[in-house]
């Protein structure tokens, strides 16, 4: 494996990295962590994503390997859900102690002041 300097700006993990460490990413992975939603639960669980956004970082997820979307064909019509993939179980330590963290600190973050 080669050595991975995230300061470059050819650097090939950036864009994966701003999309799961972004809002709608980071959100979307914690949703996803207890069991796999489908799009319409995905969308009403995370107040403030339009369905749109939803629909693009889902399908960068996706593209990543950090998501897998799943079709039950059986269903009439079709049901889509979305569940994390390995790597994505990966992420939900960290993103959760980056939101533990935030939590924490909420005032100080807010209200900060030099």
């Amino acid at each position: 494996m080669q050595d991975i300097d995230i300061f470059s700006k050819d650097c090939p993990t950036r864009f994966n990295l701003s999309v799961i460490s972004g809002k709608w990413g980071l959100l979307i992975i914690l949703a996803l962590d207890d069991h796999p939603l489908r799009f319409s639960e995905l969308v009403h669980t995370i107040g403030g994503i339009s369905e749109r956004m939803a629909s693009q970082t889902l399908k960068y997820l996706e593209r990543c390997g950090v998501v897998r979307r799943h079709v039950v064909q059986h269903a009439k019509p079709p049901q889509v859900y979305y569940e994390l993939t390995s790597l994505g179980r990966q992420f939900v330590a960290p993103l959760s102690q980056l939101v533990e963290i935030a939590n924490r600190n909420v005032d100080a973050l807010v209200y900060h002041h030099d």
